[in-house]
C-alpha cells in the first residue's frame, strides 16, 4: 500500500520553472553556438571576413559542442561501490528489500552493494531521458553493528528519496546538479570572451536556482525520515539513531585506533578489521549504558550545521517524539541485543564478504600501516630514552606525565605507570593530565568513588577541564546510579553549548611547536587530505614551552568555487572536495598520533588570525616545511 505521507510540494513549481528555465538556456545557447558557422555564413557576405571569422567560430562549434555535453551528462557511479550482490546468494535480504519497498511504495533497486562504511546511501544512473536505475550501497559496518530491524529502518529511509514522495522532481534535481557542476568546472578553466555571456548568466542563474531548491532538499530529508517513521516505527527508528550515534563514535574512537595501533607488534597480513566486526567486538561499542548515556548527552548538544541540508542528531531524534531537553530512556541500544543484520540477511556469505573487503582494506592500507608502525616504533625509542633520563637526572611532572603515557603501552610488567603517576603528583598534585590518568586507573580499578573525588578536583582546578570534568562524573555517577548525574549532565550541556565558552576555546591558541619529524610524521599521515585542501593548520591551546599537556586544534580549509558551494545545496550535499576532506579524515584520524578538534573553514569565513605560517601543515596541495623559531603568538 502506499504511504499516506504527504510529498514536500511546497515551493516545488517555482522550484521546477527556475530547473526549466536553466535547461532551456542551456539548450538554446548550446545550439546557437553549434550552429554559429551556418549563422555566419547566413548574415556575413563578405567572404573575407567569413574568411577572418573562420577560425573564432570554429571554437565556438567546439564550445557549444562542451555545453551541450554538459547539458546531456548523467551522475557519474562512485569510483568505488563494494562488492556487487547476488540476489540468489541472500534471499533473506531480497526478501526484506521487497517487504520495505512495498511498504514504501517505491521502485526496486536495481543492484545492491556492500562496501566498508558505516553507512548506506543510494546513488542513480541512466540517461535523461530514460528511466533511472537505482543502486544501494550498503556498509558491512553497518550490517553487522545493527540489528535487522534497526538496518530496516536505515533502508526505508533510503527508498523514501525514490518513491513516489519525492518522485521524478528529485531525479531532476539530481541531475541538474552534475550538469551545473560540469559546467562550473569547465566556466572555471575557461575565461575568454566567448565564455563570458554564460559567466554572466551563471552568475545571475545559479544563486537563485539553488535558493528556490534548497529548502526541497530540506524537506526531502524530513520525509525521508518520517517514512521511515511510518514504516518501522517511531520506537524503532529512534533506537536506530541512537545505535548509529553511538556505533559512530565508538567506531572512530575506539575500533580504527586500536586496529591501527597493533602496527609494530603485528603483521598488516594478519589484521582482519571486517571480520572482526561480525563478531561485535567491545571497541566497537560503549563500555556500558553510562558511558554511552554521557555518548548521546554530548551528540544531542550538536547544533545544527549551516552548511547541511541533513537533520542533525537531536533533529532526526525528536521526529520520533523525543524531547532532548528531557532524561534520557531508562534502556539504550549500546550493543547489541540479538543477531545483527549482518547474519540474519547475509547468513553464510557473510564472512565471505568480510574477508573480501579485509583484503581490499589491507590493500588500501599499507601506507598508513607503515606510518602507523614508524610511530610505534618513534614512541618505543622515545620510551627508552625516558628510562636512561631517569637514571641520570631528576624528572619534573611533565616527564613523568609522559613516561606514564608510554608505560602503559611499552612496559610489559605494568608497574612503571603507577610509579609514573605517583611521581608526577608528587611534584604536581593538581597537574589535570595526571589526575585524569590516575581516575582512570581507579575507575578501570573498580574504586568509582575514589574516581569522582579526583574528578571532582580536576573540574574545580582547571577551568580548561570543566566541561570534561562534568561529563566524567555524569557517566560515574550514572554507574553508581546517584542522582548527582543530571546535574553535572545540565552542567556540562550548559558549557558546550555557551557561546562565550565557544569563542574562548578558540582564542588564544599557539602554533603547534612540533620537531620536523614529528611534523613529517604528520605530514606524511595526512597526505591524502592535500589534494583536497587549500591549507591545513595546527594549533595548540598552550605555548609549545609550557608543560602543560595542549589541546589540539586541526583548521582545514577545502578548495572551492563560488559554483560548486552553490550546486552542492541543491541536494543538500556539500562541495566535493569538503565532502572529500571529511571522508578522508574520518579514515585518517585513527592513524595520527594526537587528538586534535577538527574545524572546518567555510568559503566566506575568515581565517583565524592563529592560523599562521607557524602553525601550518600544508598549503595549496603540498607540505609546509617546518619553520625554525615560532611567532610572536609562542
Amino acid at each position: 500500500m502506499a504511504s499516506p505521507l504527504p510529498s514536500p510540494r511546497e515551493g516545488r513549481w517555482r522550484a521546477l520553472l527556475w530547473l526549466a528555465f536553466g535547461d532551456l538556456f542551456l539548450l538554446v545557447c548550446g545550439c546557437t553556438l553549434m550552429l554559429s558557422p551556418l549563422l555566419l555564413a547566413l548574415l556575413v557576405h563578405s567572404w573575407l571576413l567569413s574568411v577572418l571569422l573562420a577560425v573564432p567560430a570554429l571554437s565556438w562549434v567546439f564550445y557549444g559542442l562542451m555545453v551541450l555535453r554538459a547539458y546531456a551528462s548523467v551522475p557519474p557511479a562512485p569510483i568505488s561501490n563494494g562488492i556487487l550482490l547476488e540476489p540468489g546468494k541472500v534471499p533473506a535480504l531480497a526478501e526484506e528489500l521487497e517487504r520495505l519497498r512495498l511498504a514504501c511504495d517505491a521502485p526496486a533497486f536495481t543492484a545492491v552493494h556492500i562496501n566498508a562504511e558505516l553507512n548506506a546511501f543510494i546513488y542513480q544512473t541512466g540517461s535523461r531521458a530514460g528511466q533511472p536505475k537505482h543502486v544501494l550501497v550498503l556498509g558491512l559496518p553497518l550490517l553487522a553493528l545493527l540489528t535487522g530491524k534497526q538496518a530496516a529502518a536505515v533502508i526505508a529511509h533510503e527508498y523514501a528519496h525514490i518513491s513516489r514522495l519525492h518522485g521524478h522532481f528529485a531525479r531532476w534535481a539530481y541531475m541538474a546538479r552534475q550538469r551545473w557542476a560540469a559546467l562550473g568546472e569547465l566556466h572555471e578553466r575557461n575565461h575568454r570572451l566567448i565564455t563570458a555571456p554564460l559567466r554572466v548568466f551563471l552568475s545571475w542563474y545559479v544563486p537563485r536556482m539553488m535558493r528556490e531548491t534548497l529548502e526541497f532538499s530540506r524537506r526531502c530529508e524530513v520525509v525521508a525520515d518520517a517514512q521511515a517513521i511510518e514504516v518501522c516505527g517511531a520506537d524503532t527508528v529512534f533506537e536506530t539513531e541512537v545505535a548509529l550515534a553511538l556505533r559512530q563514535k565508538a567506531m572512530s574512537g575506539q575500533f580504527w585506533p586500536d586496529i591501527f595501533g597493533q602496527a609494530g607488534k603485528n603483521g598488516i597480513a594478519e589484521i582482519q578489521p571486517f571480520s572482526q566486526l561480525l563478531t561485535e567486538p567491545a571497541n566497537s561499542r560503549p563500555h556500558d549504558e553510562a558511558q554511552a548515556a554521557v555518548w548521546l548527552h554530548e551528540s544531542l548538544c550538536q547544533e545544527p550545521d549551516i552548511h547541511s541540508t541533513h537533520p542533525v542528531f537531536f533533529e532526526r531524534v525528536a521526529a520520533t517524539g523525543f524531547d532532548r531537553a528531557g532524561p534520557l530512556p531508562d534502556h539504550l541500544p549500546w550493543h547489541l541485543e540479538g543477531i545483527s543484520a549482518a547474519v540474519d540477511w547475509l547468513q553464510g556469505e557473510a564472512s565471505g564478504i568480510a574477508a573480501q573487503l579485509d583484503a581490499d582494506w589491507r590493500e588500501n592500507a599499507v601506507q598508513g600501516w607503515q606510518e602507523a608502525g614508524d610511530w610505534h616504533a618513534h614512541q618505543c625509542n622515545e620510551f627508552s630514552r625516558l628510562l636512561r633520563r631517569r637514571e641520570q637526572q631528576v624528572f619534573d611532572e611533565q616527564d613523568w606525565l609522559q613516561l606514564a603515557q608510554l608505560a602503559e603501552k611499552f612496559d610489559l610488567t605494568g608497574t612503571l605507570r603507577a610509579e609514573a603517576i605517583a611521581e608526577g603528583l608528587r611534584y604536581s598534585p593538581k597537574d589535570p593530565a595526571l589526575l585524569r590518568l590516575r581516575a582512570g586507573d581507579l575507575e578501570r580499578g573498580g574504586d568509582i568513588h575514589a574516581a569522582i573525588s579526583i574528578w571532582q578536583r580536576i573540574g574545580q582546578s582547571a577551568s580548561s577541564s570543566a566541561y570534561q570534568a562534568h561529563r566524567q562524573l555524569c557517566e560515574l555517577y550514572l554507574r553508581v546510579g546517584d542522582k548527582a548525574a543530571e546535574h553535572h549532565r545540565q552542567i556540562a550541556d550548559q558549557l558546550w553549548t555557551s557561546e562565550d565558552a565557544r569563542q574562548s576555546s578558540a582564542k588564544g591558541l599557539h602554533p603547534h611547536g612540533m620537531e620536523a619529524s614529528e611534523l613529517a610524521l604528520l605530514q606524511g599521515t595526512l597526505q591524502p587530505l592535500f589534494q583536497h585542501a587549500r591549507a591545513i593548520w595546527l594549533c595548540r591551546d598552550t605555548p609549545a614551552a609550557t608543560p602543560d599537556p595542549p589541546r589540539w586544534f586541526l583548521y582545514i580549509q577545502a578548495y572551492d568555487s563560488w559554483f560548486m558551494r552553490l550546486a552542492g545545496k541543491l541536494t543538500g550535499e556539500e562541495d566535493v572536495n569538503t565532502a572529500a576532506c571529511k571522508r578522508l579524515l574520518e579514515r585518517l584520524r585513527t592513524r595520527l598520533h594526537l587528538h586534535p578538534e577538527v574545524r572546518f573553514i567555510g568559503p566566506n569565513d575568515p581565517v583565524p588570525a592563529h592560523c599562521t605560517q607557524s602553525s601550518l601543515i600544508t598549503e595549496a596541495g603540498s607540505a609546509a616545511a617546518p619553520l625554525i623559531g615560532h611567532d610572536e603568538n609562542s
